[in-house]
């Protein structure tokens, strides 16, 4: 399995940053949903944790996707249809500008709430700024807006790639689970015989 991407398929780093960074949003937005409607206490505070911890995961996970695209540019995406293609790259776009917009502005909403911002207790990110209302407050509404926006961008994100392997049949979901087989590969193989 190649490390980098080529011109029609996924590498294994850009899969398994795709796919991890998946499920840590699932569990980031479940646990974001259920731990803001529990009373204060230890349960809440222990989920308050691990939201963060994994909200730096992710941040990571972001901000090593885009190193590594400079790296290993993403193959091109499988769409005739130009108002698709267009719509597939506004959606990637808004969908990495909230993947960093969410962890930066709930980093400002710890901090201004008086709160730090640790990884798993193994370290702790620098404070931003102090103590202050109206930016707890301001960071606390951007924060879930970039929430609501994510839930909608990955919906259409699926809705895309759903479409793309039920109507349209062609490998886009398989290339990113390393199902597809390299065409030009497999053509060479095919004039050999």
């Amino acid at each position: 399995m190649p490390l980098k991407n080529s011109e029609l398929n996924y590498g294994i780093v850009t899969r398994a940053n795709h796919w991890l960074s998946a499920f840590i949003f699932i569990g980031l937005l479940t646990i974001g949903l259920y731990m803001t409607g529990l009373e204060k206490g230890d349960d809440r505070q222990a989920l308050y944790a691990l939201h963060k911890s994994m909200g730096i995961a992710i941040f990571g996970l972001i901000l090593l996707r885009l190193v590594w695209l400079k790296l290993s540019s993403n193959p091109e995406q499988l769409s005739n249809n130009k108002f698709e293609h267009i719509l597939g790259h506004a959606v990637k776009g808004v969908l990495y500008l909230a993947m960093l917009g969410m962890p930066i502005s709930g980093w400002i909403m710890s901090n201004s709430g008086g709160h730090e911002v640790a990884f798993f207790n193994m370290f702790v990110l620098p404070t931003l700024m102090g103590e202050h209302e109206m930016t707890h407050e301001i960071s606390e509404v951007i924060h879930s807006t970039f929430g609501f926006v994510l839930i909608g961008i990955v919906l259409l994100h699926i809705a895309g790639v759903l479409k793309h392997h039920l109507v349209y049949k062609d490998v886009t979901l398989l290339r990113m689970v390393g199902k597809n087989k390299d065409t030009s590969t497999a053509e060479n193989n095919t004039e050999e015989k």
